[in-house]
């Protein structure tokens, strides 16, 4: 079934990190830490991290952090059902003229952490809010990439792949979700609401939009495509388009500076 996603607002007080420049640019890496999840549970971390490891390779900016600190948490948000997790970024930094997570937080309800391994889809879900972390949809404010409420994704790379990827050559933004309600609405790719059909926007292997990784809504198999990766070119990072893997079978805000803190959620 569909599992639409949504966004919590809230104002979060944090220290933006003053970061001395590196003439090098730092590796990306994320370190992740535990809570309220068994061992069993965090095996499913390692294949997220080593997914968005593998095609963030670093920043454009001069940074000398290497990467950002997660941490994920077992938590009773709300039973079976309904919201499934919640992520976001806790603190940034400025730098080379891009806002960079540099902290945040996982959290999925303990009551249906199981019945998503069985599903085969708990590895989509975190991979999903792994990346809002990162800064998909958080950041795209501070970036200057989209205005809240607009539906139009303007980021120059994202766009680039976009027009070649789904066949849309004339476009002049991607679109992006405005349906579903605070907490899905300005942070996802676009798709017919409560995932409940195809977009009838097709990649090179024809897959449909509906099962793109950062849509609003989970239906699997989920792919990461490349108009995904790009956006985040859009927003500082420095990415390896060329990685990104063939169809998968499993897998798949804050403040400080005074911005307003984006909490990803995912629903059931």
């Amino acid at each position: 079934m569909p599992m639409p996603l949504a966004r919590e607002l809230l104002v979060a007080s944090v220290a933006a990190l003053g970061l001395a420049s590196s003439p090098a640019q730092a590796a990306f890496s994320i370190d992740l830490s535990f809570s309220g999840l068994t061992p069993a549970q965090q095996s499913y971390f390692a294949a997220a991290k080593s997914f968005w490891e593998g095609v963030i390779t670093g920043y454009q900016g001069s940074v000398s952090l290497g990467g950002i600190a997660i941490s994920a948490n077992g938590a009773v948000i709300d039973g079976v059902g309904n919201v499934l997790g919640s992520a976001g970024p806790d603190s940034l930094f400025t730098t080379g003229g891009f806002a960079y997570v540099a902290t945040g937080e996982m959290s999925f309800d303990t009551a249906d952490i199981d019945n998503l391994i069985v599903q085969g889809s708990f590895t989509d879900v975190i991979r999903h809010e792994m990346a809002h972390v990162i800064g998909f949809g958080t950041m795209w404010v501070p970036n200057g990439v989209y205005a809240d409420g607009s539906g139009r994704y303007t980021g120059s790379n994202a766009l680039r792949e976009y027009r070649f990827e789904f066949n849309q050559p004339a476009a002049t933004f991607v679109p992006v979700e405005l349906g579903g309600g605070a907490g899905t609405a300005d942070g996802h790719w676009n798709e017919v609401n409560n995932g409940g059909g195809n977009t009838g926007l097709r990649d090179p292997l024809g897959r449909d939009m509906r099962f793109e990784l950062m849509t609003g809504w989970l239906d699997t198999p989920s792919f990461v495509s490349r108009t995904t990766l790009a956006s985040f070119q859009d927003i500082g990072y420095t990415v390896a388009l060329a990685a990104v893997p063939e169809p998968e079978t499993y897998a798949l805000l804050l403040a400080g500076l005074g911005v307003v803190v984006l909490r990803a959620r995912r629903r059931a």
